[in-house]
């Protein structure tokens, strides 16, 4: 049988359009199937194990607890009473006990020598400049010639004298004669002192040409040049710190005058160079007159010869003016927060608090505390710097050298 063309499906591409239709049918039934299959596979994955949870006698996983919080290991110190040098504190700066300004007595002479310059020690009598003193010299020569020429006169006045004795006596001279001639001797020994008192004036001025030290000390102002022609009592030619001696002029409130005297040993310092430098001093005088305005009195402080010291420096003192009973605590324990000491209270139960304080004088590693804690109470010492309130300590006997950490920041 001839099956024709004709006879087959009218339209090929509808063939092909229902087969993806059916294939996309059952694809999606498997799906759902599966989906279902995993479903019911958890449901009863979870009834069994509730089932197990529920036995009795099974163990439940334990809650979770959360980290335990480290303390900072610290030593402490108690609070106790102990006596403490009283201390008075003076600041001031350094002067010269006496600055002696150095000029001349001589006028209209230039200067030819200076022979020292600012910070040379020089000695009593010490040529320090030298004038010009030709002229000088020429006057003083002058005043000799003068002084041998009137001691020439009395030699002849004095022989004259003599022979007019010898005349009277033989009645060749008359007494008037003689009376005569004794007065001239005389007005020739007069002229001798009159010529011995110009040579000593004319060797004076000539000394005044140089100028010398009048005591030991140090150059500290040179004002003379060589070529000046300077007049007397006009500007000084040199300034110099006499033997040295620098004192201490310390202001100090009215109150504090009363426990100074004179006498009493002082502790200078002078800072610098991130280290103290130490010195001794004397209180010389505590001036009799306190100022109406500022209520300050002045001390004046004698210090030990030291070329360290110099006038201008500022410095500080401490006079022990004597002793009390007062609180203490080391001064490791007092830390400073926004500028304001304090320290910190360690209670039974590890637990610190910080205190507010107001300190005292310091002494051999010690500071006294003037208010904020009492006595028998313990301070942090080491580790104070890392606490804040409320924080939990350890208290050991020792640090151990490793470095200490700070405690992390508890939210």
């Amino acid at each position: 049988m001839t099956i024709h063309s004709a006879e087959l499906p009218a339209d090929r591409t509808e063939l092909g359009h229902y087969a993806p239709a059916a294939g996309r049918a059952r694809a999606s039934g498997l799906k759902r199937y599966r989906w279902w299959l995993l479903a019911g596979g958890v449901v009863v994955l979870g009834a069994v194990a509730a089932a197990v949870m529920m036995r009795p006698g099974a163990k439940t996983a334990a809650p979770a607890t959360p980290a335990k919080v480290s303390t900072l290991p610290v030593t402490v110190a108690p609070v106790v009473m102990a006596p403490v040098t009283r201390t008075l504190l003076v600041t001031g700066s350094l002067a010269a006990f006496d600055d002696l300004p150095i000029g001349t007595e001589t006028s209209g002479l230039a200067l030819a020598d200076v022979l020292v310059d600012v910070g040379d020690a020089v000695k009593k009598g010490q040529l320090l400049a030298r004038f010009n003193d030709s002229v000088l010299k020429a006057e003083l020569a002058e005043k000799e010639a003068l002084l041998t020429e009137a001691k020439g006169n009395v030699v002849e006045a004095d022989a004259n004298l003599a022979r007019a004795q010898d005349l009277v006596r033989t009645g060749a001279m008359s007494v008037r004669d003689l009376d005569n001639r004794r007065a001239l001797a005389i007005s020739m020994r007069s002229r001798v002192g009159v010529a011995e008192a110009n040579r000593d004036l004319s060797l004076a001025k000539l000394k005044q040409s140089e100028v010398r030290a009048p005591s030991d000390g140090t150059i500290t102002q040179r004002t003379a040049r060589i070529g000046a022609v300077m007049s007397a009592g006009g500007t000084e030619l040199f300034r110099m710190i006499r033997d040295n001696r620098v004192e201490l002029v310390a202001e100090v409130p009215e109150n504090d005058m009363m426990v100074a005297k004179a006498g009493q040993t002082v502790n200078v310092t002078v800072d610098g160079d991130n280290m103290a430098h130490h010195y001794t001093g004397t209180i010389r005088v505590v001036e009799p007159t306190v100022d109406s305005k500022t209520r300050l009195g002045h001390l004046r402080i004698d210090l030990e010869r030291n070329p360290d010291l110099r006038p201008g420096m500022f410095v500080t003192g401490r006079v022990a003016v004597g002793v009390t009973q007062a609180l203490v605590v080391p001064e490791g324990a007092v830390v400073y927060r926004e500028v304001k000491p304090l320290v910190f209270v360690v209670d039974e139960k590890g637990v610190v608090t910080g205190r507010r304080i107001a300190t005292g004088a310091r002494q051999d590693g010690n500071i006294a505390i003037l208010s904020g804690v009492k006595a028998g109470e313990k301070v942090v010492l080491s580790g104070a710097g890392y606490l804040k309130d409320g924080d939990q300590v350890t208290v050991v006997d020792k640090i151990s050298d490793t470095a200490v950490k700070p405690l992390p920041d508890q939210q």
